[in-house]
């Protein structure tokens, strides 16, 4: 029985997404939980599951295309299944109009592309000089005919490709999405990649380029600026925020790091970092004060089951925050090491919506610069997100004698709805203890 392929929900406050890439062609086998297309909305760029095993018997609808989300895009058929009437194209290259939902934007035209050389039987073989070169020209290896023995890709067959290119400018499927997403006119861009083709780290480079701040001059408001943008405002003009702030002293918790972090590393492969800690310590203390974990939904204060801690994470365009799961119940090593990825993911763009979506409350750090405090802006529809200044030194006076500590401010900023004022206070002080004194907070976690 024929199996829908659909743009899946990515999101509560998601309606439409762009197919940027599929990763199989029509008639390729694939296996259910086997990522087959890779969707991009709002900030975040995920590839789709296989929602059956079969025969991609049909794509309905090409990359480059924005539609509402549950839009049919494909069929999965099993071997040997005749695809149904239902789902044939209504003329020859035309999508099924299953697939005709409105679109956001109208794909620009493309030309027809020559019909590709016949494939040889048996799975795709090719070099690895070919492969690497095919990957960074964003050269499919499918539309290359191999002369090496038994049909094998070789790098000649890549290079002939590339002398082959129509003119202008040349860039990878990376770069041209890249491009597209930061509002970057390729022909500004200059390649570093194979023959100067233009790579994805080339868009970023220039996307950065003209976001500078410059007397006189417009900037751009990219797809992620833009979703940031209206999140803010959404935020400050919906949520009445109040802050406070405290110093922390960091002496013990960074000798504790410091006296721990040789056996953590030689026993759990992974790095513990002073936000791992923070991660921790924050969600163990929600679990106190449950209303700094907790949204507005109508006249109702809904207080979240899950701990999920979001950590921002500055990016060239923009900020996204992904969110450590269960840290309440998580032990140091599985946040280090979900921290670690989705950080690491962030910045890649391999990020998944719910990744994002799940956060209950979400700490913003500064500590690489020197930035001593900051208010935060709520991450809706969270009650709570907190603010960490950089480690500074500090004298003070113990018993006429004068000393230095290190200090860091920690800002609150909450939903006043939600969250009165004693218990903001009360959240942080709590916290503060929990930081000075690091024995008793992560000694059984």
């Amino acid at each position: 029985m024929a199996t829908e392929v659909v743009i899946p929900m990515l999101g509560v406050t998601v309606e439409k997404g762009k197919i940027l890439e599929w990763l199989k062609k029509e008639g390729d086998p694939v296996e259910k939980g086997e990522s087959i297309f890779v969707v991009e909305a709002d900030k975040v760029t995920t590839e789709v599951e296989a929602p059956a095993s079969g025969i991609l018997a049909r794509i309905l609808l090409e990359a480059g295309r924005e539609v509402p989300v549950l839009t049919v895009v494909g069929i999965i058929t099993a071997p040997g299944e005749v695809l149904p009437d239902d789902y044939r194209a209504d003329t020859p290259g035309e999508p099924s109009q299953l697939a005709a939902a409105p679109a956001a934007e109208t794909a620009p035209p493309v030309s027809t592309p020559a019909p590709a050389p016949a494939e040889p039987k048996g799975p795709l073989r090719a070099v690895p000089a070919a492969r690497k070169q095919a990957r960074e020209a964003g050269i499919a290896l499918e539309s290359l005919r191999g002369t090496g023995p038994d049909g094998v890709i070789c790098l000649a067959d890549v290079e002939r490709a590339l002398a082959a290119a129509p003119a202008g400018p040349k860039a990878s499927p990376l770069a041209r999405k890249a491009a597209e997403a930061l509002s970057v006119p390729l022909g500004q861009v200059t390649g570093t990649g194979v023959r100067g083709r233009i790579v994805r780290s080339d868009v970023g480079t220039a996307a950065r380029a003209a976001s500078a701040p410059g007397l006189g001059k417009t900037i751009s408001m990219g797809a992620m600026r833009q979703t940031i943008a209206r999140r803010m405002a959404e935020s400050a003009f919906t949520a009445p925020h109040i802050y406070f702030f405290a110093d922390v002293g960091m002496d013990a918790l960074l000798d504790y790091r410091r006296r721990i972090q040789t056996d953590f590393e030689a026993r759990f492969a992974i790095r513990l970092s002073v936000n791992d800690l923070l991660i921790k310590a924050v969600a163990l203390n929600i679990l106190d004060f449950p209303l700094l974990n907790a949204s507005m939904k109508n006249a109702e204060i809904h207080i979240c089951p899950e701990v999920n801690i979001g950590l921002a994470v500055a990016l060239d365009d923009g900020l996204i925050v992904p969110a450590v799961a269960g840290a309440d119940t998580a032990g140091l090593a599985d946040i280090a090491r979900q921290r670690a990825d989705l950080v690491d993911r962030a910045r890649r763009g391999r990020l998944t919506m719910d990744e994002i979506e799940r956060g209950t409350f979400t700490i913003s750090s500064m500590a690489q610069y020197d930035i001593t405090h900051f208010t935060a802006i709520l991450n809706p529809p969270q009650s709570g997100i907190l603010s960490v200044g950089s480690v500074r030194d500090e004298l003070y006076l113990d018993a006429g004698t004068v000393k230095s500590r290190k200090i860091v401010t920690l800002g609150l900023s909450v939903d006043h709805r939600i969250v009165d004022g004693k218990v903001a206070a009360d959240f942080l002080q709590n916290l503060k203890r929990r930081l000075e004194n690091p024995l008793f907070t992560f000694t059984r976690v």
